[in-house]
């Protein structure tokens, strides 16, 4: 998170506010914008990533729930407006027993308005998932992860 210090330090602070939140709040269902009964504005999504192999080979394994925690407020990076997006998933020694670990898979910026390229934002899911399926299988022992909702083959 060094790079996004240096880039935008508000919204750097902001994550990291937000990710204590996490860790000692857990995440607020009602804070979830794809909740029923949340507000529009909720600072996270869960899941995330539904389509992101749309158009290309699906990956063998199971594809892992991704969630995104966000950071609005408009910041200029290589002359393009952007918020930033943190996404994390659940790494799970066994897939079908849940506990309180996420893993932060990655850090990257969302175009606003004109600048909002959804190829680009898929394509950062993507990393970010196969980010956090590298880190599961280079542990001892190697971790599975929560399946996404979505995935056809559970």
């Amino acid at each position: 998170m060094t790079s996004l210090k240096e880039t935008d330090e508000e919204a750097w602070f902001l994550i990291n506010a937000l990710l204590q939140d996490a860790v000692k709040l857990g995440l607020d269902p009602l804070d979830n914008r794809e909740h029923p009964d949340s507000e529009p504005h909720g600072s996270y999504r869960c899941p995330v990533g539904r389509d992101i192999y749309r158009g290309i080979p699906q990956p063998p394994d199971a594809l892992p729930w991704l969630g995104e925690i966000d950071v609005d407020g408009t910041t200029t990076v290589r002359g393009r407006d952007v918020h930033w997006r943190y996404y994390f998933m659940e790494p799970r020694l066994d897939p079908a027993v849940a506990d309180d670990v996420l893993l932060g898979c990655s850090i990257r910026a969302k175009g606003i308005g004109a600048d909002y390229r959804p190829v680009e934002q898929t394509h950062h899911m993507r990393d970010a998932i196969e980010a956090g399926k590298r880190w599961c299988r280079h542990q001892k022992p190697a971790y599975a992860w929560r399946p996404s909702l979505w995935d056809s083959r559970q």
